[in-house]
């Protein structure tokens, strides 16, 4: 039988260890690098695992942004990774100058990390080096209701923007989604001035 001393320390022992299973793993970010690039695809498929709870299973075909794209976006500066404490990637960021704006091209969180400020911290980020850049603001396609998209931005500053104001560029990327089978109807054109 134990004493009641080393009861309360192993009631204290599970406290503790309960807590921390709660808590948040360590995580930062950082410019994505090349030995990122083979590992930003799954995390991007782990993401879209939510639209499941939305019926939206159709956004788990289309293709994550590739190699390419992912290498490009590197050079440019302008892809930028959130890691555990391994310095594995859980979440990205990346976009492009689109006529002065940075245009966010991806979000991405993998799944078992979702909800737990990665998005926001990633944003939050990705603004303030691309405001040092001398960019007047950002911008991005999501879907207007869905509560981790157009909610989610409006609450970091975002506001729908008219898509005929915006320029022969923005109409492509639009016209490009329709072509992908995303429903437009339910989709909007935010940004927000930095």
């Amino acid at each position: 039988m134990m004493d009641p001393l080393s009861i309360l320390a192993l009631a204290a022992e599970t406290v503790q260890r309960s807590e921390a299973n709660k808590s948040f793993p360590a995580c930062t970010t950082r410019k994505g690098q090349l030995r990122d690039v083979p590992l930003l695809g799954p995390v991007e498929r782990s993401a879209n695992e939510i639209y499941r709870s939305v019926n939206l299973d159709t956004l788990l075909d289309l293709p994550t942004l590739n190699r390419f794209n992912l290498t490009s976006l590197i050079d440019a500066g302008h892809l930028w990774v959130a890691v555990n404490r391994w310095d594995e990637p859980i979440g990205f960021i990346g976009g492009e100058n689109i006529g002065g704006n940075f245009h966010i091209v991806e979000v991405s969180v993998a799944h078992q990390y979702q909800g737990k400020g990665i998005g926001k911290m990633l944003m939050a980020r990705m603004m303030e080096d691309v405001k040092r850049e001398g960019f007047r603001a950002t911008t991005l396609m999501t879907f207007r209701s869905i509560p981790w998209n157009g909610p989610f931005y409006r609450k970091l500053g975002f506001m729908e923007v008219d898509l005929g104001e915006m320029g022969y560029d923005y109409l492509k990327i639009w016209q490009h989604e329709g072509s992908m089978g995303l429903d437009m109807g339910q989709r909007c054109l935010m940004g927000r001035i930095l």
